[in-house]
């Protein structure tokens, strides 16, 4: 590859720019990554600027050459040791692997207190009801926690002053998700009608510019007479729990006297397709069904998912109390699923969970510094009676009650800094010094925050805990990257010949 043609992708950046000249102190990034794979594959990486960099041959020519620079120092004295690599040492510049010796690019800045104005979106969850007919047997909804037993219903006060609420704290260009929840939330199918009539005949004339949309999450074995036209004329989407085929799904999911849920729950997902209406698929991997992941992503395709998602199991309900630990599935065989699933193609990445969340992660300069919108007030989740949480599997536990909707109790922002501070990837003993943190983030924060002072953790939970939050999460980074890198080698490759472009398929071999 000629210098002209690096120089136009590494663009106006000084820093880049200066490294290209040949009396510039040269140093391997300290925010390398480094990436093997196969017999002789390699993906490098800057992880504070992610232009990840795939080798496809030459692996230890690569290690060779990066060793050289610190000893180096110039691109005078690199070329005299490697005349024919000064593409090679462009392309590690363009990729941000090799820098001026005297640049660092830092880690994010601190922030002190988090911000409340200037909010784009929101994703409101109200419990429609907090019972169920179904009987799970890893229900998440604490006894106590959702007051199971009481058959407790949402009024419409409730639900108006929670969208009137959200609605208010938005930017004029803002848009609000209502999720109706639970419990199982067709239990209470004419409130739900009651709200969307009033989002649309009362507040989006008076919120002119803000957008809402409506959401159900359901286990879909009920269906009303008319909630197809309803979904129809206001565009609902759903999501839904499929743990496998019939076997396994029922083994998991079945209803409340243990009888068969899953032909009612597959009979209403065909009801949608038909009416061409979205459901995405999701199912909770536990030990019941961690060796049918693959099986079970066709299985959603087959019966017309939109999507497929895979969630780990949470060992925590919402009342704090630990679920039968033989439920806890293997982190490892979550993996080997995973990455069968991801690389057969069963599913393009946009479509199957948590590939088509975490690669927007995947880009230059993109950092974050927890795990999700919790902490941001951004998912507020309100009870029947109109209490607050950030988070559904919060629901119940004090230290996390952000106020009331139906008073000025709500919201309680000290609780959500508590917890930004608590999960920031930079104040954590088991963060702050690890390459993924501002890609993964800390993970999904759930297990962090359940096992704080929680002293019935058992070793083994914690394991499985940590397993999923590092391991899990770094392996679908992992894949992820090698993908990015190919993808950007193959475009390289497009408009350059393979000796030219050999500094990052045959590592200056060829």
């Amino acid at each position: 590859m000629n210098k002209s043609g690096v120089l136009d992708r590494i663009g106006d950046d000084p820093i880049l720019r200066r490294a290209t000249k040949k009396d510039t102190r040269l140093s391997v990034t300290e925010n390398i990554m480094m990436l093997e794979r196969g017999r002789d594959e390699l993906l490098l990486a800057n992880y504070l600027d992610l232009r990840p960099l795939y080798i496809n041959k030459g692996r230890d020519y690569i290690r060779n050459f990066l060793g050289t620079v610190p000893e180096l120092e110039t691109r005078k004295k690199i070329s005299k040791r490697f005349p024919d690599d000064a593409g090679l040492l462009d392309m590690l510049i363009q990729h941000g692997i090799i820098v001026p010796r005297d640049f660092t690019r830092n880690a994010i800045p601190e922030t002190p207190q988090l911000s409340f104005d200037n909010i784009k979106g929101m994703s409101l969850y109200l419990l429609l009801s907090q019972s169920c007919n179904m009987g799970c047997v890893y229900c998440l909804n604490g006894t106590e926690s959702y007051q199971k037993g009481k058959d407790l219903m949402m009024s419409k006060e409730v639900a108006f002053r929670s969208v009137d609420r959200c609605l208010e704290s938005l930017n004029p260009d803002g848009w609000l998700e209502v999720i109706f929840f639970g419990g199982e939330p067709l239990l209470n199918w004419p409130l739900a009608k009651q709200t969307v009539l009033y989002c649309e005949e009362a507040l989006k004339e008076r919120h002119a510019g803000k957008k809402i949309k409506y959401h159900f999450t359901s286990n879909l074995s009920i269906l009303p007479d008319d909630l197809i036209e309803w979904a129809t004329r206001y565009d609902f989407t759903f999501l839904c729990d499929v743990d496998g085929p019939k076997e396994i799904h029922d083994r998991c999911r079945p209803f409340k006297d243990g009888t068969s849920s899953h032909d009612a729950t597959v009979k209403n997902i065909d009801r949608l397709n038909k009416a061409e209406l979205p459901v995405f698929l999701r199912s909770t991997v536990t030990s019941l069904n961690h060796d049918h992941l693959p099986e079970i992503s066709k299985y959603h395709k087959e019966i017309g998912g939109k999507t497929s998602a895979f969630v780990p199991l949470n060992p925590f309900n919402s009342d704090e109390d630990i679920l039968d630990e033989r439920l806890l599935p293997s982190p490892q065989k979550i993996i080997e699923g995973m990455t069968e699933i991801y690389t057969s193609r069963i599913w393009n990445e946009a479509e199957l969970y948590p590939f088509n969340t975490y690669r927007s992660r995947l880009m230059p300069g993109a950092r974050t510094v927890q795990g999700c919108g919790a902490p941001h007030g951004n998912t507020p989740v309100v009870t029947v009676n109109g209490d607050v949480y950030p988070c559904i599997y919060l629901v119940g536990i004090s230290r996390f009650y952000m106020g009331n909707i139906m008073d000025e109790s709500y919201p309680d922002r000290s609780v959500l800094q508590r917890m930004y501070d608590f999960l920031h990837v930079d104040h954590r003993e088991d963060c702050k010094e690890c390459a993924w943190r501002y890609i993964c983030s800390g993970a999904c924060p759930l297990g962090r925050l359940m096992l704080w002072n929680n002293p019935a953790a058992s070793e083994r939970v914690r394991n499985y805990c940590n397993e999923i939050k590092c391991d899990y999460t770094r392996k679908i980074f992992e894949l992820l990257l090698w993908e990015r890198g190919k993808q950007a080698a193959a475009t390289l490759l497009e408009g350059d010949n393979c000796r030219d472009a050999g500094c990052f398929t045959d590592a200056g071999i060829s």
